[in-house]
């Protein structure tokens, strides 16, 4: 890992653990309440900042990605959110489930039945200047 994402995660971290973080806290997947998080949480950067949280999901015979925009750019910008279940099979990435929506600050993309795949969750999010920044998270076999 890069110093100044290590760096950047650390803060977030602190800052989450003292009540001063803009990410959301608790995640219950629609329909599959016995989902659970797996991998690690990817972030969104923009001018520096983080911006919002991607997360991969398993239960239910699927995968399911999910996206936070934290209160401090959903607040003050207009933008557009997308995520999705990437598969990777012989080097090749392929989109599976996933959802998109405007001004949505939360976002549950559809699940893929893609237990039984190497997956990481993907989220782009649209920035003033008309362009999107993306994260992920880590890949799961």
């Amino acid at each position: 890992m890069r110093k100044p994402i290590a760096i950047a995660a650390a803060l977030a971290a602190t800052l989450l653990s003292v009540g001063l973080g803009t990410a959301n806290a608790a995640e219950t997947v629609p329909g599959c309440a016995s989902a659970k998080q797996i991998g690690t949480t990817g972030h969104l950067y923009y001018q520096g900042k983080i911006i919002a949280s991607v997360k991969q999901f398993a239960g239910c015979g699927k995968n399911f990605p999910y996206t936070w925009v934290w209160d401090s750019y959903a607040q003050s910008n207009r933008y557009r959110v997308s995520n999705w279940i990437a598969v990777i099979e012989n080097g090749e990435e392929s989109p599976a489930g996933g959802g998109q929506a405007s001004m949505k600050q939360e976002l549950w993309g559809a699940g893929a039945a893609t237990l039984d795949k190497c997956t990481r969750a993907v989220s782009s999010v649209t920035t003033p200047d008309g362009k999107y920044v993306s994260g992920w998270t880590d890949l799961r076999c």
